[in-house]
């Protein structure tokens, strides 16, 4: 009976996994599909605009194509990847906090980001770093390395132990968070 019960928990925790897995795959695809209707949506406004003297051009630029609904439409779709990428994220911290085992990894390294994101230089004045963090395995002594990001101005110091949540049948999956100070090191 055990046994039964123990196959079924694997089983369903493999499910979801695919599950979020394939719906990343499936934004990822449906967000390129996206870009390239906006790339093609904006050639058209560019043709129709140059050619505007033409036939063509006019019946692309004038009231013929319903440009008042396409742009706005085009927009929301926009947004709605960023809805759908937050309740994927939250599918996948679900399911770490369902099945995941969480760890002290130990930090042994931090960097500067060095993107360049207008309202982050101009309005939060903060840099973002990149921890590296690694953790050995009790079962098999092997080192697994870890990465989160920091928003924060205060970095913990090296050697500090910060916790990561992890896949324990595969420890290289792991929760990717943002690093908040709300850890004690």
């Amino acid at each position: 009976m055990q046994q039964n019960i123990d196959d079924q928990q694997f089983y369903d925790k493999q499910r979801a996994r695919t599950t979020i897995r394939r719906e990343y795959r499936l934004q990822r695809w449906a967000f390129r599909l996206y870009l390239a209707i906006v790339a093609l949506l904006l050639l058209c406004i560019v043709i129709g605009a140059i050619g505007i003297k033409t036939s063509w051009g006019a019946f692309i630029v004038d009231g013929s194509v319903p440009w008042k609904w396409i742009l706005p439409c085009a927009l929301v779709l926009g947004f709605a990847f960023i809805f759908t990428d937050t309740f994927i994220q939250n599918q996948e911290e679900g399911w770490f906090r369902r099945y995941g085992t969480q760890i002290m990894a130990t930090v042994v390294a931090f960097e500067e980001v060095r993107i360049w994101r207008w309202p982050r230089r101009f309005f939060s004045g903060g840099s973002e770093y990149r921890l590296q963090l690694e953790w050995t395995s009790p079962q098999n002594g092997k080192i697994y390395t870890f990465s989160r990001r920091v928003r924060d101005s205060k970095l913990p110091v090296s050697g500090s132990q910060i916790p990561v949540i992890i896949d324990a049948a595969d420890p290289t999956d792991y929760l990717q968070e943002d690093f908040k100070r709300s850890y004690d090191w």
